[in-house]
């Protein structure tokens, strides 16, 4: 069946003599960005030209989503279109495209099938050829393909992201924000890390008094009588009055099992559900990767390894709610 002309679908709406008060939806997240002819620009020039060729159509206002993820609808421009039509103020949405609108193909077929006709909203999207108000069996079987395809294609993008950060993590390249207490980036290389001299004597005086068995809370106290500004102070500048500004018992046993200061970088300890919003997943620790050798040590492996033999007689766990320094190592 040979596709219909854009200017042709006017001639086939149901309701030929309303005129619709329209918004255009332009989105691009960030792997949307190299995409040839996806450009905010691009979009709204389309939607503003298809918009004056259609007799029924009254041009409203353009949302934009910039850097917003196509795999959920909690974006600022949509929810403000939403908005908009629930007012009354927008009674059709004109898209580019439907990855444009969402890649979640089951949210996008609640909107076309459920959400839009319940409050009489018009959808278009204009390389797709489609039409809402346009009578069509083609369209029952476009839209969902369309939209599983989209949706196929952010958890493809979804799992070359993790991958890729794994291979660099496996290269011993450090991808989190701060450093963890006692290093620091390298002024050559910003993703490796290099020992900060001044805080790594910190960090081998806890690890001393561990062994001299020595309590986690105690070597808190003591390192606050000393004045030793924590980790979110020295980098979040935390004020002395702020509750993270003071070492606490969690925060010595989060460095007292973190095997940066081995040498070494934990690959996959959590992961990032991209095509799920950006949901962080907990990888269970049997499934992380050790990765040895990545950077200089601050702790000796025997000092180490006798500290968590301590460690795991009296059950002293990491605090994952109570990080103070940087819980990805």
């Amino acid at each position: 069946m040979a596709r219909k002309s854009r200017k042709n679908l006017e001639h086939e709406v149901i309701q030929e003599s309303m005129h619709y008060h329209t918004g255009i939806y332009a989105r691009l997240s960030v792997e949307d960005t190299l995409s040839e002819g996806s450009s905010i620009e691009n979009q709204i020039l389309i939607g503003r030209r298809f918009i004056e060729e259609q007799k029924d159509l009254i041009f409203v206002e353009s949302y934009i989503d910039n850097g917003q993820t196509g795999t959920h609808f909690n974006r600022p421009a949509f929810l403000r279109l939403m908005e908009d039509v629930e007012a009354g103020r927008i009674q059709c949405i004109v898209v580019k495209d439907f990855s444009r609108f969402g890649r979640n193909y089951l949210k996008v077929g609640e909107y076309l099938e459920n959400i839009f006709p319940s409050k009489n909203v018009r959808f278009i999207s204009i390389n797709d050829y489609f039409d809402s108000n346009v009578k069509g069996k083609q369209d029952d079987f476009i839209v969902p393909l369309k939209s599983i395809l989209h949706d196929s294609y952010a958890k493809d993008i979804s799992k070359k992201v993790s991958t890729s950060i794994d291979v660099k993590k496996r290269n011993g390249i450090f991808m989190s924000g701060k450093p963890p207490y006692g290093y620091i980036r390298s002024k050559t290389h910003p993703y490796h890390l290099v020992i900060q001299r001044e805080q790594a004597v910190v960090i081998e005086k806890i690890y001393r008094w561990r062994l001299e068995g020595v309590g986690v809370s105690i070597i808190a106290d003591r390192l606050n009588d000393m004045g030793i500004p924590t980790w979110s102070k020295l980098y979040l500048k935390q004020s002395d009055k702020t509750n993270k500004s003071l070492w606490h018992g969690s925060t010595i046993t989060n460095i007292l099992r973190n095997p940066c200061y081995l040498g070494c970088l934990v690959e996959r300890k959590t992961e990032k559900v991209l095509y799920k919003g950006s949901v962080t997943k907990v990888i269970p620790e049997e499934e992380r990767n050790m990765i040895e050798h990545t950077h200089e040590p601050i702790i000796p492996p025997e000092i180490f390894f006798q500290v968590q033999t301590i460690m795991n007689q009296r059950g002293e766990k990491i605090d994952s709610e109570n990080w103070d320094i940087p819980p990805s190592f």
